[in-house]
C-alpha cells in the first residue's frame, strides 16, 4: 500500500526536494574517474613517434641504388663513345689470357685415351675362367654315384620341372592319337629318362604303413612310386595319359590331392575314384 511521505507544507517540501536533484546533478558533472584514460606525456617523445633505424635503413639503400645507377650509366657512356675498342676489352676480359698448360693437358688425354682403349681391347680378347659345359659333365657323373651310393631311390628335381606338389604343365591334347585309345605309355620304354619331371616327392600312410611316394611324369603319362622302408618294397602304378588328365582336371593340378587317392589293396598300388565318378580306365 503506497503510503505519501508527510509533509507540513507542499511548497516548502517541493524546494527542497528540487534543491536535492540540483545538488546531485552537480556531483555527478564533477565526479573523476578512478582510472586515467588521458593522453600518456611520453607520446609526444620524437624517438616513439618516428622510426629513426627504419629511416636510415631506406636512405643507404637509395644511395647504393643511385651509386649502381652511375655506374651503369658511366658504362653505357663509354661503350657509345667507343664501340668497337669497349668490345674488343669485354671479350678479352671474358675469354681470359690463353693457357700456359693447353699442350699438356692435350697429351694428358691422349694418353688417359690410350690406356682406356687398350683396357678395353684386353677385356673383350679375354678368355672365360668357368665352363658350363664342364659343368653339367661333373653334374650328371655326381649323379651317377649318388644314384649307385644311395640306400633309397633318388628323386632329383631335373631343370625346367616344377616344384614338387606344384602343376606340372601337360603337352597339348593335338598328338594324344599318337598313342591307342586307353593304351598306357611308360615313361622308362619310351621316354629318356632326362624327360622326366617329378612332381611330388612326400610321405604318406597307406595302408597303415608309411610310404615314400614320389610322382613323375613326361608330359603325358603319370608314374607314381611308393616305397615302403621297413619292409624294401617297392609299389609302382602307370597311369595313362587319359587317367593322368582326368586326375589333373578333378583336382585342379594338385598332386598332393592325387596321392592322397592312393590305396594298397593286395600289395598293389591302386587309385581309388572321385565321388560320383566312374573307375579308371585300366591301363
Amino acid at each position: 500500500m503506497h503510503r505519501a511521505i508527510p509533509m507540513a507544507s507542499k511548497a516548502c517540501f517541493e524546494r527542497e526536494r528540487n534543491k536535492e536533484k540540483e545538488l546531485h546533478k552537480r556531483k555527478i558533472r564533477a565526479m573523476r574517474p578512478q582510472v586515467n584514460t588521458e593522453t600518456p606525456h611520453v607520446h609526444h617523445f620524437d624517438h616513439l613517434r618516428n622510426n629513426l633505424k627504419k629511416e636510415q635503413l631506406l636512405e643507404e639503400r637509395y644511395h647504393e641504388i643511385d651509386r649502381a645507377n652511375r655506374i651503369l650509366l658511366q658504362r653505357m657512356s663509354d661503350i657509345m663513345k667507343h664501340p668497337n675498342t669497349s668490345g674488343h676489352a669485354m671479350q678479352r676480359s671474358a675469354t681470359g689470357p690463353p693457357s700456359l698448360n693447353e699442350g699438356r693437358r692435350r697429351s694428358e688425354l691422349r694418353r688417359i685415351t690410350q690406356e682406356n682403349q687398350g683396357i678395353l681391347h684386353r677385356i673383350r680378347k679375354a678368355q672365360p675362367v668357368l665352363n658350363h659345359v664342364e659343368w653339367e659333365d661333373s653334374f650328371k657323373q655326381s649323379t651317377g654315384y649318388l644314384r649307385n651310393a644311395a640306400e633309397y631311390p633318388i628323386a632329383l628335381t631335373r631343370k625346367g620341372s616344377s616344384r614338387p606338389g606344384s602343376a606340372a604343365g601337360l603337352k597339348p591334347l593335338e598328338d594324344a592319337h599318337a598313342a591307342p585309345r586307353g593304351g598306357s605309355r611308360s615313361p622308362t620304354n619310351n621316354r629318356a629318362e632326362e624327360d622326366l619331371r617329378y612332381v611330388l616327392k612326400e610321405g604318406k600312410q597307406l595302408d597303415k604303413r608309411y610310404y615314400l611316394v614320389e610322382m613323375s611324369t613326361d608330359g603325358r603319362t603319370l608314374a607314381i612310386s611308393a616305397y615302403d622302408g621297413d619292409s624294401q618294397r617297392n609299389l609302382e602304378l602307370i597311369v595313362n595319359e587319359r587317367n593322368h588328365r582326368r586326375l589333373y582336371r578333378d583336382t585342379g593340378g594338385d598332386y598332393s590331392a592325387i596321392a592322397s587317392k592312393l590305396r594298397v589293396e593286395g600289395g598293389q598300388l591302386v587309385l581309388e575314384p572321385s565321388p560320383g565318378a566312374g573307375p579308371f580306365e585300366s591301363t
